[in-house]
C-alpha cells in the first residue's frame, strides 16, 4: 500500500545533528523522488538518506530525542511507537532483491527489540523489522522521523519535497527481514537441546510452550509448527525463512512455535499441546482459524488436536482411565475432543501407525537412559505398562509411543479427522513399488492417509522437510486454505 508521510511527527533531537541538516535531506529526497534524476545519482541519494538515519537510530533508542515529540503516527498497525522499543539496532548491510526477505528502497533498515513481549512471547523478547524513513519539518534543525512496518508500508508518496506531481514518482520503502530471524530466540535452542531434553527431560526449563515468532497479529492467521523427536523449534529455521519469502504467506500468516520435551509419552505431549493452544487463544482471542504443520512425532502430535478420543476407545488404551478424575492428566492425554478452530493440518514425514525403528535394540537402549520429569513418573505409576502399550516394569517414553503395537496411535488412526489434511512423505530413493519405499525412519504404510486431500512423495530422507519440493508443496497448500477459508469462516 502506498501512505503518505504528512501526518507524521517531528522529531527535535537534543544534540545538534549536522549530517541531518535539512538541506541534505531535501537534496537526498527531491533526488530520490525525480522521475528526472539519473540512477548514479539517486543512488548516491539513498546511501546518504540511508546513513543519515543509521546516525540518529541509536539517538532515539537511549532517550537522546525529546520524548514527547516521538509520538507513533496515527496508524499504529503500520507505524511503529519508538518507546515500545528497548533497543533499535541499524542493519548495516546491503540489501538484496533476489531474497525474498529484503526489498531495496526508501529508508534505514533496522531490528527493533520488544522486551517483555507477553505472554508468549520469547524468553528474550521480540525482533521485529522496522525501517526509518525521515523528512525535513518546516522548522530549521528539526526532523520528521517515523519508524515504518515495512510487511505492511511497501510504498511511499513523497509529497511536495519531491517536486511537482507530475515529475516524482512513490517509492518503495526498504524492508529487511533476515536480520530479525538472525536475532531473534523464537525458535529456541539448537539442535543438542533436543537430544539433551530427550534424555533429560527432567531438565526440561518449565513446561512445554507456544512461542510467537513476531507479536499476535489479529489480522494474520496462527500458523502453528510443531516439531520432532529429538529437535527443538529451531529445526524450523531455514522453512521459516522460505515460507516467509512468498509475500502472501508473510502477509496472512504468523508464526508460532511447540516447544517440549521429547521424551515424555506422546499422549501427554499432545495434551500439552492442546493446553498451549487454548491459553494462547484465550489471551488474544485470535478470529482466524489455526493451520497446524506437524513433522514427525509432531505430526502425531498434531493430529490428536483434530481428532477426538471417547471414554471407549480411552479404555481400550489404558483400562480404567474413564475411572480417574476430570482432573487427571492421563485422564486428559487420553480422553478429548477435537479442536473447532483448525482449519487444516499438513503432516510432514509422520509416523501416523508407528515406525518399527522404535522397537530395535538400541532404541529401546536409549529410552532407558531417558530421564522424566517427577510429575510425569508421578502420573503414570499406576500406568505403567499401558500408555504405550508395552508389557514393560518401566514408564513409558515418547519411543516405546512410536511402535507400531502402540494402542494410542492405533485409536488415533480409527478416530475421524474433524478437518482436511495433506501429508508430505519422504521416499529415500527405493525404486518400485511405493507401498515398500520409506524415507529411512518412517515407512509409506504408517505415514499414508488415504482421506488426505493431497499427498507429495518427496526424493528426500527423514529430514528433508525443508526439501524445495516439501516447502513448495506447503506453500501450494496455504494459498489453498486462504482461498477457501476466506469464503467459510
Amino acid at each position: 500500500m502506498a501512505l503518505a508521510l504528512s501526518g507524521c511527527q517531528s522529531l527535535a533531537p537534543t544534540k545538534p545533528a549536522p549530517e541531518l541538516a535539512r538541506e541534505r535531506l531535501e537534496q537526498s529526497l527531491k533526488l530520490l523522488g525525480s522521475t528526472q534524476a539519473s540512477d548514479a545519482k539517486r543512488a548516491r541519494a539513498q546511501t546518504q538518506y540511508r546513513r543519515m538515519l543509521e546516525r540518529v537510530l541509536p539517538a532515539i533508542a537511549e532517550g537522546e530525542v525529546a520524548p514527547e515529540l516521538i509520538m507513533a503516527p496515527a496508524d499504529p498497525s503500520d507505524w511503529r511507537d519508538p518507546q515500545d522499543l528497548a533497543e533499535i539496532d541499524p542493519v548495516r548491510r546491503p540489501l538484496k532483491a533476489d531474497s525474498g526477505l529484503q526489498r531495496p528502497g526508501l529508508g534505514a533498515p533496522a531490528v527493533g527489540s520488544i522486551i517483555p513481549g507477553g505472554a508468549n512471547a520469547p524468553r528474550r523478547g521480540y525482533r521485529i523489522p522496522i525501517t526509518a524513513l525521515a523528512l525535513p519539518a518546516p522548522e530549521a534543525d528539526q526532523l520528521r522521523v517515523a519508524l515504518a512496518d515495512p510487511l505492511r508500508v511497501e510504498s511511499i508518496d513523497l509529497g511536495p519535497v519531491a517536486g511537482p506531481r507530475d515529475q516524482r514518482q512513490p517509492l518503495p520503502v526498504a524492508m529487511d527481514l533476515e536480520a530479525p530471524l538472525d536475532a531473534t530466540r523464537a525458535l529456541g535452542p539448537g539442535p543438542l537441546a533436543g537430544l539433551r531434553y530427550l534424555l533429560r527431560a527432567d531438565r526440561f526449563a518449565g513446561q512445554s510452550r507456544l512461542t510467537f515468532l513476531q507479536p499476535f497479529d489479529p489480522d494474520k492467521r496462527p500458523l502453528v509448527l510443531v516439531h520432532g523427536l529429538m529437535t527443538t523449534p529451531q529445526m524450523w529455521n531455514r522453512l521459516v525463512r522460505e515460507l516467509m519469502a512468498d509475500p502472501s504467506v508473510r502477509e496472512h500468516y504468523q508464526f508460532w512455535f511447540f516447544y517440549y520435551p521429547t521424551a515424555q509419552p506422546v499422549p501427554l505431549s499432545a495434551m500439552q499441546l492442546r493446553e498451549e493452544l487454548d491459553q494462547a487463544v484465550a489471551v488474544h482471542g485470535p478470529t482466524k482459524p489455526i493451520v497446524l504443520v506437524g513433522y514427525s512425532m509432531g505430526g502425531v502430535l498434531s493430529r490428536a488436536q483434530i481428532t477426538g478420543l471417547d471414554a471407549v476407545a480411552a479404555e481400550q488404551i489404558v483400562p480404567g482411565v474413564s475411572q480417574l478424575p476430570a482432573s487427571s492428566p492421563v485422564r486428559q492425554a487420553l480422553i478429548f475432543e477435537p479442536r473447532d478452530d483448525i482449519s487444516r493440518a499438513i503432516f510432514m514425514f509422520t509416523p501416523h501407525r508407528g515406525s518399527r525403528l522404535a522397537t530395535f535394540n538400541v532404541a529401546l537402549w536409549v529410552s532407558r537412559l531417558i530421564r522424566l520429569p517427577n510429575w510425569v513418573r508421578n502420573e503414570l505409576e499406576l500406568v505403567t505398562d499401558r500408555l504405550a502399550g508395552l508389557e514393560s516394569d518401566r514408564i513409558p517414553t515418547s519411543i516405546q509411543g512410536l511402535s507400531p503395537d502402540s494402542p494410542f496411535l492405533a485409536a488415533l488412526d480409527q478416530a475421524e479427522i474433524s478437518v482436511p489434511m495433506h501429508s508430505v512423505i519422504g521416499n529415500r530413493g527405493r525404486r518400485g513399488e511405493l507401498s515398500r519405499s520409506s524415507d529411512g525412519v518412517v515407512p509409506y504404510w504408517s505415514a499414508h492417509l488415504p482421506s488426505a486431500e493431497s499427498e507429495v512423495i518427496v526424493p528426500t530422507g527423514h529430514g528433508g522437510f525443508a526439501h524445495p519440493l516439501a516447502v513448495q508443496e506447503l506453500i501450494r497448500i496455504l494459498h489453498e486454505d486462504l482461498a477457501v477459508v476466506s469464503s467459510e469462516w
